[in-house]
């Protein structure tokens, strides 16, 4: 029996010192990765979360009102607030995922914002589409103001002697949107 534990033991520690390893950012350790023969990275994952470029700014959407001539607007407003982490997050976070997203479909917006090409012109208003459907969900109608208008800006977060960078101001979208109006009746 003690063979047996040794050998698990030692597998288990072979495990982890090519994980660990697989994790360096010089590309060269990547060579232990090809001890897993899934070949999906399911048995030693690449958990680079933060290379090769770290996130350091948060990433916001604020929307306006505006009257149907577009001449007069609401003050800006939060379309979500990220929540303030807690030490119960770092076991269960679902909430997470909502704020991931968004960080993610903003990054989709800035990578193509310039974009030519018929794919990245694409990738870039099915984000615009999903963040306005996203809005429109939230958004608190006003009489007299049919519709909104999305400013994403970036900023340090917690560092607040950095100035926030205004990066796209979409085009103005209905409040209401006719498709989904029309789904729904």
């Amino acid at each position: 029996m003690r063979v047996v534990d040794k050998a698990v033991c030692a597998g288990f520690a072979t495990w982890f010192v090519a994980t660990v390893l697989s994790q360096h950012p010089e590309r060269s350790y990547d060579r232990a990765r090809k001890l897993d023969r899934t070949g999906t990275g399911v048995l030693i994952p690449n958990w680079r979360f933060f290379a090769p470029n770290p996130a350091v700014e948060d990433q916001h959407f604020l929307y306006r009102l505006a009257d149907a001539d577009q001449q007069e607007h609401s003050e800006w407003r939060t379309v979500y607030d990220i929540e303030p982490r807690r030490w119960g997050h770092a076991l269960w976070f679902p909430g997470r995922r909502h704020e991931k997203a968004i960080f993610d479909v903003a990054a989709t917006l800035m990578q193509n914002r310039a974009a030519a090409v018929p794919t990245q012109v694409a990738a870039r208003e099915a984000a615009v589409r999903l963040i306005n459907d996203f809005v429109r969900t939230r958004v608190e109608p006003e009489e007299g103001f049919p519709y909104f208008q999305v400013l994403l800006v970036r900023y340090a977060g917690y560092d607040h002697s950095e100035k926030p960078v205004y990066d796209m101001v979409f085009d103005y979208a209905p409040v209401v949107d006719d498709e989904t109006a029309e789904v729904a009746a």
